[in-house]
């Protein structure tokens, strides 16, 4: 008699269910990564526009107080441009004075502060030639030496002397001295009186100045001859009827003045005749003879 064996193992395993919660864990914390790193960013872009926003309007603000600022200078500016060249109707007549009188300090204080800078930028300029008037070294050296020389008494001269010192070691500008730009000056003005072509261009300058003057005087004389309107000076373009206008009415009054010459001229035939009624007679009358007149 056969038999038969069977045995159901039945077995219960979690593992799916893990893997489930594994998976589900790992994505829950993929999503807090994401939810976080979302969180950082969009916090900084907070913190960003928070920053920048009222920059934006600060830096709009400024511009516009620059740009107000910019016109009123501008028009202040040409406000006083229009009260230095006259004014205009509405403004009162002091206020045209004082920007003139103010417009004229203005431009002698900067004549004068261009004179002086002119002057420092010769002398300097001068002051770094070498071989002058065939001497040897540095202009300045010899402007110096004179310098010296033109002390007045024993303390002048040290003091001078002490100066040049400095100059020399480089502790002051000799080219700001005074006394060394007309020294300077002076042996500039020497070697030009004697160069040729200096005098034959300060002659030329003269001559034209001079006939300029004469020019001048001339058309506030009113002795400037001018020509004709429609006069022409092209050659071969014909005979110019302005001219030849000119020329025919100068003819008409030569005629009218030889007749009224003749005229004025009884002797010579013209003019109006004698009236006979009023000559004297030859004979004298029967009432002059009776009467002895």
């Amino acid at each position: 008699m056969a038999q038969s064996l069977q045995i159901d193992i039945k077995t219960t395993s979690d593992v799916p269910q893990a893997m489930d919660k594994a998976k589900a864990a790992t994505v829950g914390f993929g999503k807090q990564v994401d939810d976080i790193q979302k969180k950082f960013s969009t916090g900084f872009k907070d913190i960003f526009l928070g920053f920048l926003a009222p920059m934006v309007l600060l830096q709009g603000a400024i511009g516009m107080i620059s740009a107000a600022i910019e016109k009123n200078r501008q028009q202040l500016a040409d406000a006083k441009d229009v009260a230095e060249s006259g004014g205009n109707r509405f403004m009162r007549q002091g206020t045209v004075t004082s920007a003139q009188e103010a417009a004229r300090r203005r431009q002698d204080a900067l004549d004068r502060q261009n004179a002086k800078l002119g002057a420092e930028a010769v002398a300097r300029e001068q002051g770094e030639g070498q071989g002058y008037g065939g001497t040897s070294g540095k202009e300045a050296e010899a402007a110096m030496s004179t310098y010296v020389e033109q002390g007045q008494g024993f303390f002048n001269t040290a003091y001078r002397l002490l100066e040049t010192a400095s100059m020399g070691l480089g502790l002051s500008d000799y080219a700001k001295n005074e006394d060394i730009q007309k020294i300077l000056e002076q042996r500039a003005a020497g070697r030009a009186a004697n160069d040729p072509e200096l005098i034959a261009k300060n002659n030329e300058a003269a001559t034209a100045a001079a006939q300029k003057a004469s020019d001048d005087a001339a058309k506030a004389k009113g002795t400037t001859f001018k020509g004709p309107e429609g006069f022409s000076n092209v050659v071969g373009v014909g005979a110019n009827p302005v001219i030849e206008a000119m020329t025919m009415q100068l003819e008409e009054t030569r005629k009218q003045t030889a007749l009224l010459e003749v005229i004025a001229r009884p002797a010579t035939g013209g003019g109006v005749p004698v009236d006979f009624t009023k000559a004297a007679t030859s004979s004298p009358s029967r009432a002059a003879m009776l009467t002895g007149k």
